[in-house]
């Protein structure tokens, strides 16, 4: 597992399921289990989640809270483990509908995106 997967799933993810997020991402038969999750993921540990309006303007909103231009992916699409541009991971995610969080800095800032957008949230740590 890499750096910006284990550092996020640790820092966004509810204690009680934690482990089991870490456990099932790592392994290539268990992946699809969790990434199907981000659907409409319930998870989240409420503290260090800031939940955001349908029009907000979040790649605007991630580089104030600074992130850096290029992100990771955890997504249950195509853009799965993915390195990206914060534009097009962004833009990319809304396009594929499917639950994503997008990893700014391990462990400290991502975006959650659930599916077609229904719900969308910063998640942050100091």
């Amino acid at each position: 597992m890499i750096e910006h997967e284990e550092q996020t799933i640790k820092a966004f993810i509810r204690k009680e399921v934690r482990d089991r997020y870490v456990s099932f991402l790592s392994n290539q038969k268990r992946r699809n289990e969790i990434l199907d999750r981000l659907n409409h993921c319930k998870d989240f540990d409420e503290r260090f989640i800031q939940w955001l309006p349908s029009n907000a303007d979040i790649v605007k909103i991630l580089l104030q809270a600074g992130s850096p231009a290029e992100v990771y992916v955890i997504s249950d699409s195509k853009l799965d483990g993915k390195l990206m541009p914060l534009p097009a991971a962004i833009h990319e995610t809304s396009m594929s509908g499917s639950g994503t969080i997008v990893s700014c800095i391990p462990g400290k800032l991502a975006y959650y995106y659930d599916e077609v957008g229904e719900r969308r949230a910063l998640l942050k740590r100091k």
